[in-house]
């Protein structure tokens, strides 16, 4: 691969902007620590590239105009607004400065998780049922059967995900929808909580239609709106990391066998993390397909991770969440102990991101 210079943008936890004395503890998760962009930025360099490390905030056109940049790698989630995620690729795109990862339209949509459900129910993606609350005081959908959970409906990273996020009853579910919305300020999502096994799968690359060739998009389009993902066929250009089935059995029993913000930011290594899941391969293909589908769905880019749980009395895999700009933390992030599984080490899995970025730029 050639040599690039590449901008590395961050939102660090240290600089979250904490401005609110009711703050939730969990309110910046989402943000990255030091050592993740160390680990980044090392691995850029391992690769051979020139790397500019500098905080995606709003000065941000000013600093990028002090150097002359090849690309961006984009990890910044933002602060404000129910765009944050997408605001420093807006003003990538503004600047003209090409960048890894999801676009605009993808970041704004799987931030909204009632939008980005939507969207995977008219590809014919399963997902949970679901309802949104703004208040609380919403007549509850008479479809909806319990037990019913509870998030923030513009959260990941388990933020707002407690052991009462799951409801049996309409007055905990009240209860609760309340809570998140007074402390996350937001509206909260209720979806049918599926009882069953919890699935990742990690995303490297991109489909056909999104990559360049000699600057100018490949001809191949998705076949038609609506289609269903028993019909995807998985191109050679999305590679797709085997499934890793999150084991939360060995935690804590207050948090109630749920992926929680605990657990996500305080006892990550408590939890076994099996991959390849030990699955049949009927499910493990019924996995990448709607991992792939979603993938497509939101016109992700270059990488991505797709959350699933299996229930147990089906089998059927439904999912719960697209991320299109997952965590990379080193040893730690769920895409990163895929890849490995799948033989790429992390120096791998980062310039393979960055690479699959300059292929659908047209610059390799």
């Amino acid at each position: 691969m050639n040599k690039f210079t590449v901008a590395l943008l961050y939102n660090l936890k240290q600089n979250a902007p904490h401005e609110r004395e009711d703050e939730p503890w969990d309110a910046w998760n989402e943000l990255d620590s030091e050592k993740t962009v160390a680990g980044i930025e090392r691995a850029l360099r391992t690769g051979g590239h020139e790397v500019i490390a500098m905080e995606g905030d709003a000065a941000l056109p000013q600093k990028l105009q002090r150097y002359k940049i090849d690309i961006a790698f984009n990890t910044c989630e933002g602060h404000y607004g129910l765009s944050r995620e997408a605001q420093v690729p807006a003003l990538l795109d503004m600047l003209r400065v090409p960048y890894t990862g999801a676009g605009v339209m993808a970041l704004t949509v799987a931030l909204d998780k009632p939008m980005a459900k939507r969207v995977m129910l008219f590809h014919h993606l399963p997902t949970p049922a679901f309802q949104t609350f703004v208040t609380g005081e919403e007549r509850i959908d008479s479809h909806l059967r319990y037990p019913l959970f509870v998030k923030p409906s513009r959260e990941g990273s388990g933020i707002g995900i407690t052991a009462k996020s799951v409801c049996h009853n309409a007055r905990a579910l009240r209860e609760q929808v309340r809570v998140v919305v007074k402390a996350y300020h937001q509206p909260a999502i209720v979806e049918e909580y599926i009882e069953g096994r919890e699935f990742t799968l990690g995303l490297l690359g991109n489909l056909p239609w999104n990559i360049r060739s000699n600057g100018r998009p490949a001809s191949a389009k998705p076949g038609g709106n609506g289609r269903s993902p028993e019909a995807m066929q998985i191109p050679a250009s999305l590679r797709v990391f085997p499934p890793l089935e999150v084991d939360l059995s060995p935690c804590p029993p207050e948090e109630a066998g749920l992926y929680t913000a605990v657990i996500k930011s305080k006892l990550y290594d408590v939890p076994k993390y099996l991959c390849p899941a030990p699955i049949s391969k009927a499910l493990r293909a019924k996995l990448e397909r709607n991992a792939a589908g979603a993938f497509a769905a939101l016109e992700c880019n270059d990488f991505a991770r797709v959350d699933f749980r299996v229930r147990d009395d089906t089998g059927e895999p439904y999912i719960l969440e697209i991320n299109p700009l997952a965590g990379l933390q080193e040893r730690i992030s769920d895409i990163v102990m895929a890849a490995e599984a799948d033989g790429l080490n992390y120096v791998g899995l980062i310039n393979g991101i960055l690479e699959a970025a300059l292929q659908r730029y047209g610059m390799v």
